[in-house]
């Protein structure tokens, strides 16, 4: 197993002082009382923010179809955001490098809510060109407001909180997959009970409720590049330092791989169609959230290599239980239990494998670097943010495709196959992680680098 130590000193090699100190123009400490309000906003910017990217998911496809738009283009508009994450995340981690983060957080989830009001107008539009093209264009811009706020949450929690990464990661995905459980969910009912025009607007009254309390209640913690940082470069490059998001980016493809295909194989397979659907898909991010924080404390507390091996054991198994695959019908058919208990599980296995990553990014960084600047962290964080939306794509693509020649069944057990290979090549992953402490072991250096934070007497400041 790769080696990682806990390391209680308080200690920060990058200021060698005996507290972390986060710079900024009044030196004012930030209490206890303003973390929490900040952690607190900061999840509700980007439950929201998510929640209204999925919000249309549940019924813009029956709109569109009623205005005579084929699904594959209603599939295009969804899809947009995603996409444009890939690309925006990289991008805040510069912004993050020279501009406040309360900025970049209060700008984007402002325009996040305009453009949802924008959204609620298009059914106004009656020309279909001119209302596809408003629709692309406004999923553009939620997808860069999107991207900004998850980076900027992301960035801001593991500055304020670095003895507990894994924990506080654990907290941010839940708001984020509470927002994917509920929001579609509410966007049908305010659909179905109210209107077009309704969906949009109370969500986007919501969230400007959200983006006047955070004016209030976030403090501008500072994620600034030092002069002292150095180039960052280094990251892209280096396949130890990515693989974590890798197979983040993997797990995500495997997550959203069955999401399009799920109610027809459901409706021919049991006879239940759209509403069982979902309400397996509710149950597979139920898996997630209920498990999230009590894994989030224990890989604070432990070796987060262990759960990292440990999902690359179980992950692929329950994946090939599934359709079930061929080979495993003699021991277990289909049926709405064995489906539903599979998808509870791999929600579990999701967060075994995931929660780690961005942890372990720090984690070897710091063993190869010798010290982590900000601007480095600033774009981990950003790689690791943009591993979600691409396993997303690639998933919901790959998914498309290959269900026009495979069964629910087969595709399935194709992609357990490809976890299993994936499997593999984490196990080598963990053996030159270890090569790697070894030799800066041997070097006479403290290995691994990585602390597990400051103590409690930190002292973190924010800027006015």
């Amino acid at each position: 197993m790769v080696g990682y130590e806990r390391i209680e000193s308080g200690g920060s090699e990058d200021t060698g002082s005996s507290t972390l100190s986060i710079s900024d123009s009044s030196g004012e400490i930030l209490s206890l009382k303003w973390k929490i309000s900040t952690f607190v906003l900061l999840n509700l910017c980007l439950f929201v923010s998510y929640g209204l990217f999925c919000l249309p998911g549940s019924f813009l496809p029956l709109y569109n179809l009623d205005r005579d738009i084929p699904i594959v283009i209603t599939g295009v508009i969804l899809g947009t955001v995603p996409f444009c994450y890939i690309f925006i995340c990289p991008l805040v981690a510069k912004l993050l490098d020279s501009y406040s983060s309360k900025t970049l957080l209060l700008l984007s989830t402002g325009l996040v809510s305009m453009v949802t009001l924008a959204f609620a107008t298009l059914g106004y539009v009656k020309n279909n060109t001119l209302y596809i093209a408003l629709c692309l264009l406004l999923r553009v811009f939620q997808g860069i407001t999107g991207g900004v706020i998850d980076v900027v949450a992301f960035a801001v929690t593991a500055k304020m909180f670095p003895s507990n990464i894994a924990l506080t990661t654990a907290v941010v995905e839940t708001s984020l997959n509470c927002a994917i459980a509920t929001s579609p969910y509410i966007g049908a009912r305010l659909y179905e009970s109210m209107s077009f025009l309704m969906a949009f607007v109370i969500p986007a009254a919501a969230i400007f409720v959200v983006f006047l309390t955070s004016i209030v209640c976030v403090k501008d913690v500072s994620c600034r590049k030092s002069g002292s940082d150095g180039s960052s470069k280094g990251i892209l490059t280096d396949p130890l330092i990515m693989f974590p998001a890798w197979h983040c980016a993997f797990c995500q493809t495997l997550l959203n791989f069955y999401i399009p295909i799920l109610a027809a194989y459901t409706q021919e397979e049991f006879g239940r169609g759209a509403v069982f659907a979902g309400e397996c898909l509710l149950v597979n991010t139920a898996g997630i959230i209920i498990v999230a924080l009590f894994l989030g404390q224990l890989m604070d507390m432990f070796n987060p290599y262990i759960f990292f091996v440990i999902s690359a054991f179980t992950l692929p198994v329950t994946y090939l239980f599934l359709g079930p695959s061929h080979f495993l019908l003699g021991l277990l058919g289909p049926s709405t239990t064995q489906l539903l208990v599979v998808l509870a599980f791999i929600g579990l296995e999701m967060c075994l494998a995931c929660f780690p990553s961005l942890i372990i990014m720090y984690d070897i960084y710091k063993v190869r670097y010798r010290k982590m600047p900000q601007s480095a962290q600033n774009l981990i964080t950003s790689i690791y943010c943009a591993s979600f939306p691409v396993g997303a794509f690639v998933g919901a693509v790959s998914s498309g495709i290959m269900s026009q020649y495979l069964t629910f069944a087969n595709s399935t057990m194709t992609m357990g196959i490809i976890a299993v290979v994936e499997s593999f090549v984490l196990f080598g992953f963990c053996f030159a992680v270890r090569r790697l402490k070894n030799r800066t072991k041997q070097s006479g250096e403290a290995c691994p680098i990585l602390k597990s934070g400051p103590s409690q007497d930190m002292e973190i400041h924010y800027n006015e």
